[in-house]
């Protein structure tokens, strides 16, 4: 009926869709099923050359990072005295007083700052919150990165 409808020499003659996998899946689970393991057999960066960080470059929108280039933050030499990074020093200062009213916690780190090694400082304040109410971690807790795994065996 379509083909009728566009008409004259922009009709379809040819047969088309005609691959199994365009009659083999007869409901929506079973496509999306199909469509993730396609997905799965994708080569993406956050699964090969970049694994660890992946999150933290998909969690942060660019426009978040932008501040990051201008040279008032990224010129910065690394050693330069104190003196010179007087401005760093009350950013350091305010936020890690602002994250602790925040979070309610005594004192707070402004490192771990790569997606793993955050996960895996939040399994351990996780654990010791635990820990010191006397109740034990099951295996619930989890996490996708091999860094992290062995906290999920912690009892």
């Amino acid at each position: 009926m379509a083909a009728r409808a566009i008409g004259g020499p922009l009709a379809r003659t040819s047969p088309f869709l005609t691959h199994p996998v365009f009659t083999s899946h007869h409901s929506e689970t079973e496509m999306l099923r199909y469509i993730h393991a396609l997905e799965s057999r994708d080569l993406a960066l956050n699964v090969s050359m970049i694994p660890l960080g992946s999150c933290t470059m998909k969690l942060n929108a660019t426009t978040e990072m932008i501040p990051v280039t201008w040279p008032e933050f990224s010129a910065m030499h690394p050693f330069a005295p104190p003196e010179q990074a007087q401005g760093y020093q009350r950013i350091f200062s305010d936020i890690t007083a602002w994250l602790s009213e925040i979070t309610g916690f005594p004192a707070v780190s402004l490192q771990p700052n790569a997606g793993a090694q955050g996960e895996y400082t939040g399994l351990l304040v996780i654990r010791a919150f635990h820990r010191k109410r006397g109740e034990g971690i099951g295996t619930s807790a989890s996490s996708r990165h091999r860094r992290t795994a062995p906290i999920r065996r912690a009892r």
